[in-house]
């Protein structure tokens, strides 16, 4: 979500908030994620996205928080005439557990992750990486073995069916504004895409993917598919899934 949306966010608000973003990849095939540095130094909750920078006080290890924190500068983003629209479907985006959605029924892959952190646990380590990694499990208990409780599942497929239908609900009805200026293809009609419109076709995919496309509404489904033929989409997934095969 974040990598697309800094392929979207347009110009900066004046030259001095210009952001310079220079990407470094984490290997999380190969656990680095769960190294002692990327745990004690980098993000304790042992995921990524993070940003990281000299200019701020801690990083920011949070898809969302980092959206907003990168909106403070590319005002394009959030609008402000859309602002609190955007920051509350935003978070209710984020609110739903993705693992829940994209892995049901699927406990052996939660498993994994834990099995992943107590295997480290094992070697003669440090007591501060040894207390970075018993946080990490609670979390991957937490959030991956109880997301995936039959219950739990239930409430976030209902829970992001209302929200899909919520935002297609935003796109165009008309092709002209009672003006008679053209109508953008994004949500609430604009030209170009906010941090909703990125979060949103990160999201659809995401569904399509896991086989959820049935709660995606046409119209929004559609609206998904012009994003992700755009060049900017293209140059971010490279023609890859959002998830490897199941």
């Amino acid at each position: 979500m974040v990598r697309y949306t800094i392929a979207v966010m347009g110009a900066p608000k004046n030259p001095e908030s210009e952001i310079l973003i220079q990407e470094q990849v984490i290997d999380i095939f190969h656990e680095e994620q769960l190294s002692e540095h990327f745990l004690c130094e980098v993000n304790p909750l042992g995921q990524v996205p993070v940003l990281s920078s000299a200019a701020l006080p801690e990083n920011i290890a949070d898809s969302l928080e980092i959206t907003h924190y990168l909106a403070k500068s590319y005002p394009s983003l959030i609008p402000q005439l859309y602002e609190k629209q955007i920051t509350r479907l935003l978070a209710d985006l984020h609110a739903l557990n993705y693992f829940s959605l994209s892995f049901p029924g699927r406990e052996e892959v939660a498993q994994g992750f834990v099995r992943a952190v107590q295997k480290r646990m094992e070697g003669n380590i440090s007591e501060k990486y040894r207390d970075a990694l018993l946080y990490k499990k609670e979390v991957i208990e937490r959030n991956k073995v109880g997301g995936l409780q039959p219950m739990v599942t239930e409430e976030m497929n209902e829970k992001a069916t209302f929200l899909l239908s919520e935002l297609c609900s935003l796109l165009p009805s008309e092709t002209y504004t009672p003006k008679g200026i053209p109508k953008g293809k994004w949500l609430f009609g604009l030209q170009r895409p906010t941090a909703l419109d990125t979060h949103v076709v990160v999201f659809i995919a995401r569904m399509r993917d896991v086989g959820r496309e049935a709660i995606v509404p046409e119209q929004l489904g559609a609206y998904a598919d012009r994003a992700i033929a755009e060049k900017e989409w293209q140059d971010v997934m490279g023609g890859r899934e959002t998830m490897v095969a199941r």
